[in-house]
């Protein structure tokens, strides 16, 4: 066991389970495991979680709620919707880039119980509303919006599975240009290419944007 911790043990238990799920998988989050990264002992994780799903759906709802406040304001962005998946597309990558434990484990956990529930269904919710408004205005194509998050999720998370998997050279972020054309092109009418001066909230903005979305 370790000598000395630094006296948050929930924290500490959240980080260790989050550690262990992105380098592990599932199977490599046992509450032993997590006692062992802490030092501290089996009996002891349990004043602080009833079970190792609660501290699981716990740490899923952190991670998650941090990603929600993220992006949040793209709802509300004065942008074509280009301009917002490409921002989406950045702003997962600057997270991955700066905690990829957290990216991972959200990624390939299982969440589990009503708070991870929502949380999940508020991160997902973002993207239906931000697909649906640009749908009615002409925007986005006219496809269902569960295919379009389909679509949007498999190029997205295809970045950092291979990074963390080793085939890909980080950083994510380096690849945000090309991915955010590919998820316009899948999701956007065909339209211009951005002027250099186009930015989003003081930066430029990634990948290629036309002007509405629109067709002309």
């Amino acid at each position: 066991m370790r000598a000395k911790r630094n006296g948050n043990t929930k924290q500490e238990l959240i980080s260790a389970a989050v550690r262990l799920g992105a380098r592990g998988g599932p199977a490599a989050i046992t509450i032993g495991a997590i006692a062992r990264q802490v030092g501290i002992t089996e009996a002891a994780v349990y004043r602080h979680f009833r079970s190792k799903d609660a501290l699981l759906c716990h740490a899923y709802a952190l991670i998650i709620d941090e990603m929600i406040a993220e992006k949040r304001h793209l709802i509300a962005l004065d942008a074509p919707l280009r301009e917002k998946l490409g921002e989406w597309v950045s702003l997962a990558y600057a997270y991955f880039d700066r905690s990829p434990d957290a990216y991972m484990f959200a990624l390939l956990t299982p969440h589990v119980g009503p708070q991870a529930d929502h949380v999940a269904t508020g991160h997902d919710g973002l993207f239906r509303e931000l697909f649906e408004r640009a749908r009615a205005t002409g925007e986005a194509r006219p496809i269902e919006v569960e295919l379009a998050m389909g679509h949007f999720a498999g190029v997205v998370l295809s970045v950092p599975r291979l990074i963390h998997e080793g085939i890909l050279k980080g950083p994510a972020s380096a690849y945000v240009e090309e991915v955010s054309a590919a998820v316009g092109r899948m999701l956007c009418p065909a339209g211009g290419e951005p002027g250099p001066d186009r930015r989003i909230d003081g930066r430029a903005a990634v990948g290629p944007v036309a002007s509405d979305c629109t067709d002309g």
